[in-house]
């Protein structure tokens, strides 16, 4: 499988679970030495995997990729530490293009997430892919 561009007018999609208000500073938290951070960030950064969903996201992704040629994934990145904020921009930069990112259509599990914590959360089992219009 070779990267190229991404088409004009590709979809930009989330592929996993919703935003969680989880797994903020998970990248910061995992960097510190024991007991140098505060309750606060060590709880909001715990990870919480969901073995079902990782599943059903290899499901996916497989299936797309069997199909050869006619593969709708252009781009696929993993939703890591930084959450949105780093595999968006990354991706759309990677297939050469910019990208039009709208939080209101990310979905969300806890209402009243706001959209730095909908932007930045590092919830797990999440993919973005861009996918052919």
């Amino acid at each position: 499988v070779q990267k190229g561009e991404i088409n004009v007018g590709a979809k930009l999609v989330v592929l996993g679970g919703p935003a969680m208000n989880i797994g903020l500073g998970g990248g910061a938290a995992s960097s510190m030495a024991s007991g140098q951070s505060d309750a606060d960030l060590d709880f909001a950064s715990v990870q919480r995997d969901n073995p079902e969903m990782e599943r059903r996201c290899q499901e996916v992704i497989d299936r797309c990729w069997q199909l050869g040629d006619a593969n709708p994934i252009l781009f696929i990145h993993d939703v890591g530490a930084g959450g949105l904020s780093n595999a968006m921009p990354e991706l759309v930069s990677d297939g050469g293009r910019g990208g039009k990112f709208e939080l209101r259509e990310i979905l969300s599990d806890e209402p009243g997430m706001s959209p730095l914590e909908i932007w930045c959360n590092e919830s797990q089992e999440r993919y973005v892919l861009a996918v052919a219009a």
